[in-house]
């Protein structure tokens, strides 16, 4: 039996000791552990037969869906959207489709496109409920997660007045209209950074809790921002820096907005979508600005420390020397101008090889001093394609042991759920 799923294939071989005509064979999968599918994660698959003589027979190929089936759930549909819920009434599920259809209106209009292809959105009732649905280990502060790859984000929303309604999920649905306008260049090496990526799924919210900015002031007084190159490829797996590396990269992409404005910001996103270029690039072609040197202004601008930017070295102005007007005196200088060419040319030399061990030194310490996590591989985008996690701010208790291979975007929710004021 060959079962295909977004993780790759799999064959599995199943003997057959007794000759028969009709065949009744059944497979079941094991997704504990490591072999976790998330909710939502279509499956192909096929039996191919064989016998001693060499003869074979292939099936059709069948494809199911996987579901949480803890729960009898329902659905809505409007578009490109799909909600689901459960042990709510159809008015609940009615009013969750209309609200998330007017966020992805506004997500689209800052973006500069839309859905492209069909989503789901899972709504669950409680924190248990949710966490019940991700992978054994997850971080406990995981409040919402989105899958672009599986074109699904699940949620949780005690109520309509719940303020994850106007917070996690705005932050979710941006995550998946942003992956479907840069499938192309995401299946290519123009995969975003991840302070980009999260960015501006928060910067999308309708709601930005007060900790977030306060974290954010904190990190100002102490002169404690992240670098970009830390927040790239993944956030830090302590509660507390992941959170502050929320706040930053929010702080970023309103810096971004308000200097380039929309028009540019969607250029810049329409130029991520070419596999061909990376994202230092497309900064350059859609802001004209490279990554480094956004950094720099972004930080002089909140009276930070700026960065070590990288220094141009400048072509040594060549002199022209003209010859004396008589002969006698030109035959005398000829010694001396040789002998301080030479001179010139040694010192040049000299510094020259002292510049080149300098930046050969440099460059080794700085390969010596990033982690191995921080360092893409040849995809560049390690497991973030799979899963976009929104974190949970008071939280930093940390899961047990290593969390399952399957880990990528989420983000965290807040504490105890607090219901949106009433005007």
């Amino acid at each position: 039996m060959n079962i295909h799923s977004f993780e790759g294939t799999e064959a599995h071989k199943i003997p057959i000791t007794t000759p028969l005509h009709i065949v009744s064979l059944r497979w079941q999968e094991d997704t504990s552990g490591s072999k976790f599918i998330p909710p939502g994660t279509m499956v192909y698959y096929h039996w191919e037969f064989a016998d001693k003589a060499g003869g074979t027979y292939v099936e059709p190929q069948q494809a199911l869906t996987t579901v949480d089936t803890r729960f009898s759930w329902q659905h809505l549909t409007s578009g490109l959207l799909q909600v689901n819920w459960y042990n709510r009434s159809k008015d609940f599920g009615q009013a969750i489709l209309s609200q998330a259809s007017m966020s992805i209106d506004n997500i689209s209009k800052t973006l500069g496109g839309g859905l492209l292809h069909p989503i789901n959105l899972w709504v669950y009732e409680t924190d248990l409920d949710f966490h019940g649905s991700l992978a054994p280990g997850s971080y406990e502060w995981v409040g919402g997660v989105a899958f672009p790859t599986l074109e699904e984000a699940s949620i949780v929303a005690t109520g309509m007045n719940d303020y994850t309604l106007i917070r996690d999920m705005p932050h979710e649905l941006t995550h998946l209209i942003f992956h479907q306008l840069i499938q192309y260049g995401a299946a290519g090496n123009n995969y975003p950074p991840t302070w980009f990526d999260e960015g501006l799924a928060v910067y999308n919210q309708a709601f930005h809790e007060p900790d977030m900015k306060n974290r954010f002031d904190q990190a100002l007084a102490t002169h404690s921002l992240l670098r970009l190159g830390e927040i790239s490829d993944g956030f830090p797996s302590d509660a507390n820096q992941a959170y502050l590396a929320y706040a930053q990269s929010w702080n970023l992409l309103t810096y971004m907005y308000n200097t380039f404005h929309q028009g540019r910001m969607a250029q810049l996103i329409r130029q991520m979508n070419d596999p061909e270029l990376d994202f230092n690039t497309d900064l350059v072609k859609g802001l004209g600005i490279d990554e480094i040197h956004l950094e720099n202004q972004w930080r002089l601008s909140l009276h930070q420390p700026g960065v070590p930017l990288p220094v141009s070295i400048t072509p040594t102005p060549q002199v022209a020397l003209h010859g004396s007007q008589t002969a006698n005196s030109s035959d005398d200088r000829s010694w001396i101008l040789i002998g301080l060419g030479g001179v010139l040319v040694l010192v040049s030399l000299v510094g020259f090889v002292l510049l080149f061990a300098n930046i050969t030194r440099r460059k080794q310490s700085v390969a010596q001093k990033t982690p191995a996590g921080q360092q893409q591989g040849q995809n560049g985008q390690s497991s973030q394609e799979n899963q976009l996690i929104y974190m949970r701010p008071w939280m930093s208790a940390q899961p047990t042991g290593e969390p399952a291979a399957f880990q990528g975007q989420e983000y965290s929710s807040l504490p105890p759920r607090r219901q949106v004021p009433q005007e």
